[in-house]
């Protein structure tokens, strides 16, 4: 019994790396076919919404902002793409700001789906996905190593 449970740890572990690395090229893979176009903020949309923090209930307001581009084939796009962030976040005070004094932006869009967009690049959050993905992995994959190790010395 503990035999199999530690190889399913073990093949659970090398397939969670083996998922998590063919996911990895392939969003990067993708993102690289995305296309630059100029756009503006056409507005900021807010929410109010309840998030914990240490277990205590904090009120907090999000922006999302709104964006208006020109496709590649001449099409007007307007996508509420963009995540939701507080003020705080560097990138949403960032395009806070150029809201304000209506400054012009670059953003990347999907061919394929022109509504999905990023303002930069996201390859260091897929960098840091897989490296989460492997470390679960090393746990699981040590997990059944242990349990092995442990049922050879009974």
């Amino acid at each position: 019994m503990l035999i199999a449970f530690a190889l399913i740890c073990i093949l659970i572990g090398i397939l969670l790396i083996a998922v998590g690395v063919v996911q990895c090229r392939q969003r990067i893979t993708d993102e690289d076919l995305y296309i630059s176009a100029d756009a503006e903020i056409v507005r900021i949309d807010s929410r109010i919404r309840v998030v914990l923090v240490n277990h205590l209930p904090i009120i907090t307001r999000e922006y999302r902002p709104v964006i208006a581009f020109i496709a590649e084939n001449g099409e007007s796009i307007t996508s509420e793409g963009m995540p939701w962030a507080i003020k705080a976040d560097p990138e949403c005070a960032e395009l806070m700001r150029m809201f304000d004094t209506n400054t012009p932006i670059t953003v990347r869009y999907d061919p394929k789906k022109p509504t999905e967009i990023y303002y930069r690049s996201r390859k260091s959050f897929r960098y840091r996905e897989l490296v989460y993905k492997i470390i679960a992995a090393s746990v699981l994959f040590g997990l059944g190593l242990f349990c092995l190790w442990g049922n050879t010395m009974v």
